[in-house]
Parts: structure tokens; sequence; C-alpha cells
């Protein structure tokens, strides 16, 4: 089997159990130099194509989004900072709570999701040129899928049963990572930059 099937084919796997398909995965014994490379890739990706959706609307940008967006090396190394911040909670907060995940491996799930909602990502940003409406829908059902998945694969990644309560604890550090973010950014750029979100 090819490389290109063997993607779709663990991607099929994926979107149908996505418990399964982190096995398959984490069974893969993919090397650490490739997934670090991976984790530059889906960021650079990620990057690319918010950048072409935000050049192709007309509404106003954020103070926050506008400062990124003004060097794109900026706004990469932005995305591959969040991604590895993202790498490292899945990692210790998992482990804190009695799982038994890799560093190593939670950076393989977080760039195999992360890659996967690369799709999604491109076919609202191609809707949207038809339908900013559709394409809003579209960036609904693909947060829900984003949730599904990387919820389903922590729960593999560290051996937890209960998805629902692996769902709870990252929305509880997401928000406590938010929140930290914001200040950061507030003294980094001023307090200014945070009042359209406030």
């Amino acid at each position: 089997m090819t490389l290109a099937a063997r993607i779709l084919a663990l991607a099929e796997l994926t979107l149908r159990n996505p418990r399964e398909a982190a096995r398959v995965l984490l069974a893969e014994g993919v090397p650490l130099s490739a997934r670090k490379l991976g984790l530059l890739f889906v960021a650079v990706m990620s990057v690319l194509l918010a950048s072409i959706e935000i050049g192709t609307t007309s509404d106003p940008v954020p103070p926050v989004i506008a400062f990124m967006m003004a060097s794109p090396l900026r706004l990469a190394a932005f995305e591959w900072l969040m991604l590895a911040l993202s790498v490292l909670m899945i990692h210790r907060i998992g482990r804190s709570f009695g799982g038994t995940g890799s560093l190593a491996d939670a950076l393989l799930i977080t760039i195999w999701v992360e890659f996967l909602m690369l799709g999604p990502q491109v076919l609202q940003l191609l809707i949207g040129l038809v339908s900013a409406d559709l394409a809003g829908i579209i960036g609904i059902g693909s947060l829900a899928m984003f949730l599904w998945l990387i919820t389903s694969f922590i729960a593999e990644l560290h051996g937890f049963r209960s998805r629902p309560l692996v769902f709870l604890g990252m929305v509880v550090a997401s928000f406590a990572a938010g929140m930290v973010m914001a200040i950061l950014i507030a003294l980094i750029l001023g307090p200014k930059v945070l009042l359209p979100y406030v």
C-alpha cells in the first residue's frame, strides 16, 4: 500500500472510529524527526489558508489579527507556538490525571487531527467565495468535528474511558490557557487590542 493510500485509509478510519484510528496511528512508529516536521507543516498550512481567507473578506480585522497578519513569519511562529503549547497541555494534564501517553505521541495525534482539519478549512474557504452564511455553517461543523476527534484521540492516548470527562477537562484547560494568553497579549500589545473581544 502506498503512503497516500495509507493516509486515506487512516483518514477514513478516523472519521468512522477515531479511537481505533488513534491506536493504528500510535502503532505506526513515526520517527520523532518526522513528527517535528509535521508540526511545522500543519502550522504553515493553517496560516496560509487563514491568510487567504482573511484576504478574501472585506470585513474589518480585529487588532490582534491585524498585528499577526502584518508579518507572515510572526503569524506562523505564533501558530506553531500555540500547537506546541497544545501538545504540552495534552501530555502534562493527561498525565496528571493518571494518563499514560507520552509527549511524542501527544505530538503525533495533534499533528494528525490538525492535518485532517485542513480539509474542512479548504472547503470553508471555497464555499466562502459563494456564500458567507454557508461557510459559517461549515465552520461550526468543522469545530464540532475537531472537538469530537481530539477528544477521542486524547482519550485513547492516555487510556481514559470517559470521553465526556476528557472533553470537560479539555474545555477547562483551554479556558485557562485562553485567559493566560489574553493577559500576555494585553501586556505586550496593550489592553486596547482586546476591546473587540470584551
